[in-house]
């Protein structure tokens, strides 16, 4: 129980976060943006506050997933619970991506007055690729014992109690730095490559997707087998 409402809290904090950074982001453009960015031609133009819309939508739809969230707290995760809670994700993903594909159009916009800009695919790959981790650890608490999608090592796979505690907090680790890798894939498209970032990211991430993990399943099994003795 606990678990699902600490994913509620994190699903509102998300669509939060990504409202804040996005007011943060359109700071320093032009009052003015186009929003026919496809073609080579400036014709409709729209405040730069319109580009608030679809982070505002984000929100709406992730207070409507944790008030269904809510309505079926007392029943089983079934896999149909899991679809519909992954089908939310991506509708919210992909949203989220299109919010920063028109910010950083914007952004090229301001600085060179053009709109015919080249769409950092890479970069939106990335953050896909990150909200798709994302998904996938949010399933570490509540997968069963010797999964695939799990943290199995031999501490895990001995003991449920430590499969459970340890994939638990995997979940956590492995969701904040997949939220990562979608927050620098962001910070890409707008500000542009850089490989200081890109390192840190990628030795902290490792960190909190491996080694801490595995760390503290050790450390959990150890407590464990020293109470026993006890």
């Amino acid at each position: 129980m606990m678990n699902r409402k600490k994913k509620n809290l994190t699903i509102l904090l998300l669509a939060v976060l990504n409202f804040i950074l996005t007011i943060f982001a359109i700071t320093n453009l032009k009052s003015m943006v186009p929003i026919n960015i496809f073609k080579s031609d400036i014709g409709k133009m729209c405040s730069k506050q319109m580009l608030l819309a679809i982070p505002l939508l984000v929100i709406v739809i992730s207070l409507i997933q944790v008030f269904y969230r809510l309505k079926t707290m007392d029943k089983p995760v079934t896999t149909g619970k899991l679809i519909e809670d992954g089908t939310f994700a991506f509708v919210d993903g992909l949203l989220i991506c299109i919010n920063w594909l028109l910010v950083y159009i914007s952004s090229i916009y301001t600085k060179t007055t053009l709109i015919n800009v080249e769409i950092p695919v890479i970069y939106i790959v990335m953050g896909i690729i990150g909200l798709v981790m994302a998904g996938i650890y949010s399933t570490y608490p509540i997968n069963k014992k010797g999964s695939i999608l799990g943290l199995r090592t031999k501490e895990t796979l001995e003991d449920d109690g430590v499969w459970r505690i340890s994939n638990r907090f995997n979940g956590f680790t492995g969701f904040v730095s997949s939220i990562i890798v979608v927050l620098l894939a962001a910070y890409y498209i707008v500000y542009g490559f850089n490989f200081v970032y890109l390192l840190l990211a990628i030795i902290f991430c490792g960190m909190l997707m491996f080694y801490v993990p595995r760390l503290h399943a050790t450390m959990i099994a150890r407590k464990k087998s020293k109470k026993a003795i006890e």
